[in-house]
């Protein structure tokens, strides 16, 4: 066997093991990154990118080329339930194509008040993107189609064993850490003993349980799909409940159906069911099959410890609905990697990596309670035989369960709360204020730049946002004439901690951020704020570092 060194190994290479490697390389760590596929995803998988991913992308420069993939600029990104898709129509989410949703945002006229909006991008072109970047870094070691076996901590590192699983070889990778973004049968978490804690596989008539999701291709014509286009088509029958979804927005799909008999899932005939979804047969080429089981709502009881950490799906097990699962590991990721690096490059103090858990568990907690609270209100409702009738009496069980459906659908696509209010209220690395919390709402954001919060968003005059002005260390954000700043920078300076200064005057600014001060952290949440630089400036430094 043969060894090599590195400064963190990353364990996955999906969308959230990538994000992790991008944060180490802008912090200057070098890293390895493992995954046992010879390429990136495949099949569609996550479908559904939000403002807060969308942020993180634009910050490593990324951000329109990904906005150029999924769904075409001007496609609707609207969710149409319907009885079958040549079937009636029962209710129908509106909501923007990406230019549309980019327009709004520019003008500050978008629910989410951010300078990303969501887009609706499937993974398979995701984690291409997210590959593609990591290639051109240079601190960052790929290795796809490498399979990660297990690990031991010593000599205060860690030891990976690797198999080249081409050539069949085996050998040795040390590191001062690892990190564990290998999913939801993650070796990394079973062999540091931590078990997920919740509901895993509960039965559901969608959206829990065994489920299938069919790849396709198919010819988009008015035969089969006469709708009025859209993002996702819900197929809600007596007799079938699935979801169809738009990939490319043109002839390649996926449907996703729940499996009644997990024992005979494999003598589904994938082309009837799309049949059945339609209505009418429908000439269809199967690209991939997959199945799975929705329904879990689960948390690792742990996050990890001393060299070895978990992020995304090896931390917290979802079902799709919200789309909050591949994002909420994003965000993980982005927390984690930069308190790592800080401790790898000196100045984040003992107590830095401990505040991970601290932080992003509660956060998974809370966005799985969300989840499924979704799941149960798509899934768990019965429907009438009537529902497909041409009859009054068909008419009013369309009518009463449109009302319904669209008023999940508001609940489960409009939730600008969930996705930019995540914040850090009790965190051990922020200096909090006496200012009271604002209230944890899902379905409307309220901006603040309390500590703890996600920094606010602001278009500057010259047509930036703040949040490109952020740097990669601490941002001191400066909104008036205040004097003696540099007592901060000096004891920054001296932990070796570093922050940046922006000096922006322009007016109203302060009224966003509420204080002539405000300091930004690595991962753009705010870690405190006032109107003049604390008497207990070591003090600050040293929360904001762990110490």
């Amino acid at each position: 066997m043969y060894c090599t060194e590195t400064e963190v190994i990353i364990i996955g290479g999906g969308p959230v093991g990538l994000i992790i490697a991008l944060e180490l390389d802008r912090q200057g760590i070098n890293c390895l990154l493992v995954n046992n596929q010879l390429q990136t995803a495949v099949h569609p998988k996550a479908n559904a990118i939000n403002s807060r991913s969308m942020e993180h992308f634009r910050r490593h420069g990324i951000a329109s080329k990904i906005r150029s993939s999924g769904l075409p600029s001007d496609y609707p990104t609207d969710v149409t339930y319907v009885t079958r898709l040549t079937g009636y129509e029962l209710a129908r989410l509106s909501m923007p194509s990406s230019s549309e949703a980019v327009k709004q945002a520019k003008h500050s006229n978008s629910i989410y008040d951010c300078s990303e909006p969501p887009h609706r991008c499937s993974q398979i072109y995701l984690e291409k993107i997210l590959y593609d970047e990591v290639l051109n870094r240079k601190r960052i070691d790929v290795r796809f189609g490498h399979e990660f076996e297990e690990f031991n901590e010593i000599n205060g590192g860690v030891t990976a064993k690797i198999r080249d699983l081409s050539a069949n070889t085996k050998y040795n990778v040390s590191a001062k850490y690892l990190i564990g973004a290998d999913g939801g049968r993650s070796k990394v978490r079973r062999q540091l003993g931590i078990e997920y804690e919740g509901e895993g596989g509960v039965l559901r008539r969608m959206m829990g349980g065994a489920m299938q999701a069919t790849f396709f291709y198919a010819e988009r014509n008015d035969q089969w799909l006469k709708l009025k286009e859209s993002w996702q088509y819900w197929i809600i029958t007596s007799d079938l409940r699935a979801l169809l979804m738009s990939v490319d927005g043109r002839n390649k799909f996926v449907l996703l159906t729940r499996i009644p008999d997990s024992n005979k899932a494999n003598t589904i005939d994938d082309k009837d069911l799309i049949s059945r979804a339609a209505g009418v047969p429908v000439k269809s080429k199967i690209l991939l099959r997959q199945q799975w089981t929705a329904g879990h709502a689960l948390i690792a009881t742990s996050y990890g410890s001393n060299k070895v950490w978990l992020a995304g799906d090896s931390a917290h097990l979802f079902t799709p609905t919200g789309g909050l699962g591949m994002n909420t590991g994003i965000d993980d990721g982005v927390n984690l990697a930069w308190k790592l690096a800080a401790v790898i490059n000196g100045w984040g103090g003992p107590n830095l990596l401990q505040s991970y858990e601290k932080d992003r568990r509660p956060i998974g907690i809370r966005n799985l309670s969300f989840a499924t609270e979704f799941a149960e209100s798509i899934g768990s409702f019965g429907v009438s035989s009537k529902i497909e009738e041409d009859s009054e009496a068909g008419k009013v069980e369309r009518d009463k369960l449109g009302y319904h459906l669209i008023n999940h659908g508001q609940r489960e696509f409009l939730i600008p709360g969930i996705v930019l209010g995540a914040r850090y209220d009790n965190s051990s690395i922020i200096w909090q204020d006496k200012s009271l919390p604002v209230p944890d709402e899902p379905y409307s954001y309220i901006s603040t730049a309390r500590p703890g919060s996600r920094a606010p968003h602001v278009w500057l005059k010259d047509g930036s946002a703040i949040c490109d002005h952020f740097g990669t260390g601490f941002t001191l954000l400066k909104f008036n004439s205040v004097k003696s700043i540099d007592r901060l920078f000096f004891a920054a300076n001296k932990s070796g901690v570093p922050i940046k200064l922006f000096d922006c005057n322009e007016n109203n600014l302060k009224s966003h951020y509420g204080a002539d001060l405000t300091l930004v952290g690595p991962d753009g949440h705010v870690v405190w704020r006032g109107n003049k630089i604390p008497n207990e400036c070591n003090s600050l430094i040293d929360r904001i570092r762990g110490v």
